[in-house]
Parts: C-alpha cells; structure tokens; sequence
C-alpha cells in the first residue's frame, strides 16, 4: 500500500503525518487481495486574504484495480476533517469488502437455478 500525504499552506507536524499514516494503514486488512493500492490524501487551507473563515478541506483517494474512492471534507479543524473523511472511507471499503464475503458464501450462480429445479424433482 502507498500513502502519499501533501499538503497546500498547511504545516503538519510528524505527530500528525504519522497519525494519518497509522489511520490509513488500517485499510490495509480490508483491501489484502488488491494488489496496487494508493491511497492519497491531500490537506488544504481554503483560507486566505481573500477568503473569509477558516475553512480546512481533506481529500481522501482511494486507487486500486477494482476499486476507487474519492471524499471531500471541510471543517474548521484539519485532524476533525480528517477524521470524518476517513470514517467515510473506512466504511466504504468496509461495505464493499462485507458485500465480497456474502457473495462468496452465498456460492455460485448457478445455485438458484439447481434450486428452482430442485421443486420439479420427484419424490419417492
């Protein structure tokens, strides 16, 4: 898994870079059998001389073969934006890895039609 972190008029401390590294390497469990996966989060300062408020946004991206993930959040405290973008993230590929393990329970697809004509058999 690559973790790229930038960042535009935002300073980060290590503390920070490595709470959001720790927090991203957590969807690592979720994606095991994704083989490139990049996961990009970028931390911007919408505030400016020209701007009103303090305004701090984080983009999460999600990159891999069978899976993209993409969340905006913007909230006055960078680490809250963050926090909020990633649960929505975490629970995205949560769900969907959740959706795979149904679907490989449930069997094959030819299941149904084995069932629908398993009615028709005769009964001794």
């Amino acid at each position: 898994m690559q973790i790229n972190v930038t960042t535009r008029d935002v300073i980060i401390t290590a503390r920070q870079k490595s709470e959001i590294e720790k927090r991203v390497s957590r969807l690592n469990k979720y994606l095991k059998n994704e083989d490139p996966v990049v996961v990009s989060v970028a931390l911007i300062d919408d505030s400016g001389p020209n701007k009103t408020g303090v305004t701090q946004t984080v983009k999460i991206d999600v990159s891999c073969p069978n899976l993209s993930v993409h969340v905006e959040e913007k909230k006055n405290n960078l680490m809250k934006a963050f926090v909020r973008a990633f649960s929505s993230v975490d629970r995205q590929i949560r769900d969907r890895h959740q959706k795979e393990i149904k679907k490989s329970r449930r069997g094959g697809r030819f299941d149904k039609v084995f069932g629908i004509l398993g009615k028709f058999r005769r009964r001794k």
